[in-house]
């Protein structure tokens, strides 16, 4: 009996791990995925964690008071976890967000029926979308699985004591941001050329209402260089994910 209170605990607390990561997966590539089968794959982790896990890395708690401590150390690890998965989409999104605006199609959201008053973004939606498709076909789901199954061994199950490092947390931030306005680079540095001749046309035609002329022209001109970085974005989104798996030690004091 004590044996198979020992491994419902042990699986419970390795739930609790996934949990964050996996099934609340929020603004992340696995929120498309259906709630059940994240539910589902969390516990298929979970089990398999603790069967591969010897008996004495796991620390059983005994009260009230050290299940409470021993849940939120768990979550806590998988709040580290689920940060590293979701930062670097959320980048991602903010650096079509800013193209958008500087492209002119962020007005598109005012003649947009099914906004209801929500800010989207085209292009962002768009490279989610993308960032989604390459999130599986990278493989890089599976690098996320195999850090979790890896951090059981790094931080045995029920460990006390863990807590988010702020300056991994701000290392984390500052790297997925910057390297997700790098996907969009080569867009904004276009924009602002068009931008800077646009300038030049208002001054010599204050006449003309350049800014109206330019909008349709902005917007193919990002269309285009999008297209023409699309082959390059597939390894900058590998680099962008890996950095922030590679920074998960750091935010757990590691």
């Amino acid at each position: 009996m004590d044996a198979v209170q020992n491994f419902v605990a042990a699986f419970f607390l390795a739930f609790m791990r996934y949990l964050p990561a996996v099934v609340l997966a929020g603004m992340t590539p696995l929120r498309w995925t259906p709630p059940l089968l994240r539910i589902v794959v969390a516990m298929v982790l979970a089990w398999m964690t603790v069967q591969a896990l010897p008996w004495s890395q796991t620390t059983v708690p005994s009260g009230a008071l050290s299940w409470t401590v021993a849940a939120c150390a768990e979550l806590t690890v998988g709040v580290a976890f689920g940060l590293a998965v979701m930062l670097p989409q959320a980048a991602v999104h903010l650096a079509g967000w800013v193209v958008d605006v500087q492209a002119g199609m962020s007005a598109a959201v005012l003649f947009n029926p099914g906004a209801q008053g929500d800010s989207q973004s085209l292009l962002g939606t768009a490279l989610m979308l993308l960032g989604t498709v390459l999130f599986f076909v990278l493989d890089l789901h599976l690098d996320l699985y195999r850090a979790l199954a890896a951090s059981a061994r790094a931080i045995p199950l029920g460990q006390a004591g863990v807590r988010l490092d702020l300056t991994g947390f701000l290392g984390l931030l500052g790297s997925s941001f910057l390297l997700g306005m790098m996907l969009v680079a080569p867009i904004v540095i276009g924009l602002l050329a068009v931008d800077a001749g646009v300038a030049y046309a208002t001054r010599s035609m204050p006449q003309a209402n350049v800014y109206f002329l330019a909008l349709p022209l902005k917007a193919v001109v990002s269309l285009l260089l999008m297209v023409a970085t699309l082959p390059f974005v597939p390894a900058l989104f590998e680099r962008l994910y890996r950095d922030a798996f590679a920074r998960v030690p750091q935010m757990l004091g590691g």
